[in-house]
């Protein structure tokens, strides 16, 4: 026992900790020889500031409970080999990719919820590859299916149906959560980097944060609702995010009418954000979106939001979307600089030449996603005894109605959304270093 802490006490003097799903054991003193099994065991047994290292495996919770909560100031990479003598983000992949065995027992706020108070510490998530594919209820009839499409689409929340990686599974329900959520942290900076966040039933990450935030190269792919949807919790001082180097395609809308949400980031209260050298493109309303304003309006008139140097394409009702009318505003890129709630326009273009992405963006996916149709058929018979005896009473006629979609949030495959990973130069999520 003697020898036993004198380890784990040289190991945590070092402040640097190793993971490995497949040699690591939660009784180890998470040293490079005897690494933990689990992220969350890490997080618990480590001293705020400690740097965790993670090897290639799946990893989504002590007990596969779907959830790893970050209650402490770490830094966590992701990518290495299981020797730790090599990092590689791609190859030696470190998922957080939950079963739909999990569903049941898993929070819904979030596969990774990040809870902290410590103002002067740092979070780091780096190289963790975030898949929630395998745990959605896709619809058991095959409805809104495209051709080449791998599986149906997304039923709605709390929705039973056909899952698991094989499609194989049946009484699979899709829950609501994000793959990050911020559950308020209170903290100096938190840096999320070369991460992946794909197939998300809500969004890829949400939430409120006291602390200064940079989501720097990651991919966001297949995400309901928003890829990005953060704001601050400082009732008087804006807080700061920086979304850049980011890839972001196909964000889905709330429901399958396709008639709201649906955005790629979202410029929020109490918030200054600086958005540059995305791609930003397939969102089923708008790529960007600033239609929050604060109050009152001295702090409306305070608030910082950029767009640079980003892509934009095919995003359905327009790439920015504002307040008006009551409506929603639609704005292409080519009339940002119109746009006074923008303080910084240079460099925003268009893709105009889609063969670069040849091969990099699933083509049946995206086929699919172009041609996408919601239709609602209303039938009523006016024979029916029902209906004649409500209009003998001057009353309105009964009927049924049947909604279909061409797709909705269908899964996309992890592999080909990996492939976005340096895509296109100089914009959007470069190849992890």
């Amino acid at each position: 026992m003697l020898f036993a802490a004198m380890l784990f006490t040289v190991a945590a003097s070092a402040q640097t900790y190793y993971v490995s799903k497949s040699t690591g054991s939660n009784r180890n003193d998470g040293s490079k020889d005897a690494p933990f099994k689990n992220i969350q065991k890490a997080i618990d047994a480590v001293p705020e500031g400690a740097t965790i290292y993670v090897a290639e495996g799946n990893y989504f919770g002590t007990l596969d409970k779907g959830n790893i909560p970050v209650t402490k100031c770490v830094k966590i990479y992701g990518g290495y080999n299981t020797d730790f003598s090599q990092r590689d983000v791609l190859k030696y992949r470190t998922m957080v990719q939950p079963t739909a065995a999990s569903n049941g027992t898993a929070s819904g706020l979030g596969t990774m919820i990040i809870k902290v108070n410590n103002p002067k510490g740092e979070i780091v998530i780096d190289g963790l590859l975030f898949d929630r594919g395998n745990s959605i209820s896709y619809n058991v009839k095959g409805e809104g299916k495209p051709e080449g499409v791998e599986c149906p689409m997304m039923n709605p929340i709390g929705t039973s149906g056909k899952g698991g990686a094989n499609l194989d599974e049946t009484n699979v329900y899709t829950t609501e959560t994000r793959e990050i959520y911020l559950e308020n942290p209170n903290c100096k900076q938190i840096t999320i980097r070369n991460c992946a966040f794909v197939n998300a039933p809500n969004y890829g990450i949400a939430g409120q944060f006291h602390c200064n935030l940079l989501i720097d190269n990651n991919i966001f792919i297949n995400n309901r609702m928003m890829a990005c949807d953060v704001w601050g919790g400082d009732a008087n001082l804006n807080m700061e995010v920086e979304f850049c180097n980011n890839t972001v395609l196909f964000t889905w809308t709330r429901l399958k009418d396709l008639g709201d949400m649906g955005w790629g980031f979202r410029y929020n209260n109490r918030t200054d954000s600086y958005v540059h050298h995305n791609i930003i493109g397939c969102s089923a309303f708008a790529g960007l979106d600033r239609c929050r304003v604060d109050t009152p309006k001295d702090r409306e008139a305070r608030k910082v939001t950029t767009s640079e140097h980003n892509m934009f394409f095919l995003n359905k009702q327009g790439d920015l979307t504002l307040p008006g009318g009551g409506l929603y505003m639609r704005v292409d890129c080519e009339d940002f600089e119109e746009v006074e709630q923008l303080a910084r326009i240079d460099g925003c273009v268009r893709l105009t030449d889609p063969s670069v992405l040849k091969g990099k963006i699933n083509e049946a996916y995206l086929n699919g996603f172009i041609n996408v149709s919601y239709k609602e058929t209303l039938s009523s018979n006016p024979n029916s005894p029902e209906n004649q005896f409500r209009s003998a009473m001057g009353m309105n006629q009964t009927g049924t109605m049947k909604s279909t979609t061409t797709m909705f949030a269908n899964r996309y495959p992890f592999e080909d959304a990996l492939k976005m990973f340096g895509a296109i130069k100089d914009f959007g999520a470069q190849l992890p270093k």
